[in-house]
């Protein structure tokens, strides 16, 4: 893929999420890109451990990072063998590619506030920013649907469902994992 080619994949994905994808799709690039922005969403999310506790170093940020690819794969697996319910049927590298991509917005936002507040946002920072926060999530939402919508070749409703299933799913085992790693009791 030539520079300008990558270039014009990274605007239109801003404001056409469904025609990019199918473009990636077609010339088969993209998805070591999303791997990575995956685990630099991964690395974003870890920072307010790192900030608490940067005795560990790097350490933090590379699990952050792992956590991070290991949910896109794990996510993504679920959503294709989900999007089977709903009649899609596509392989589940294109899958990973949309999750992935779709991380954009929430990643920069998260980087910003990070670089603004100069350490992880916490509830009452993000609260002054509240508007924005709003419209850079609903607009990540939005463009993660779009981006799903076309690579599962699903209605926008469908990849909705599909895509409350997968989260209602994917959570009872992360919660059962974090509770044994971390050894919260399961009842307070």
């Amino acid at each position: 893929m030539t520079q300008a080619t990558q270039g014009f994949f990274a605007v239109t994905l801003w404001y056409k999420p469904g025609r990019t994808m199918q473009g990636l799709i077609e010339q088969d690039k993209g998805h070591g890109c999303a791997v990575l922005l995956a685990a630099i969403f991964g690395i974003v999310q870890s920072w307010r451990f790192y900030a608490a506790d940067d005795s560990q170093g790097l350490v933090v940020l590379g699990l952050g990072a792992l956590v991070g690819v290991g949910a896109l794969f794990f996510f993504a697996w679920l959503l294709r063998n989900f999007s089977r319910w709903f009649g899609a049927s596509v392989p589940i590298r294109h899958v990973r590619l949309a999750l992935g991509l779709s991380l954009l917005p929430w990643t920069l936002m998260f980087a910003v506030l990070i670089g603004m507040l100069g350490q992880a946002p916490d509830a009452s920072a993000i609260a002054g920013y509240f508007p924005v926060f709003f419209a850079v999530f609903l607009y990540g939402y939005i463009l993660l649907l779009l981006s799903l919508s076309s690579v599962l070749n699903l209605s926008f409703l469908k990849t909705f469902l599909c895509l409350v299933i997968t989260t209602l799913v994917s959570f009872f085992p992360i919660t059962l994992i974090l509770q044994l790693m971390v050894g919260v009791p399961a009842t307070p």
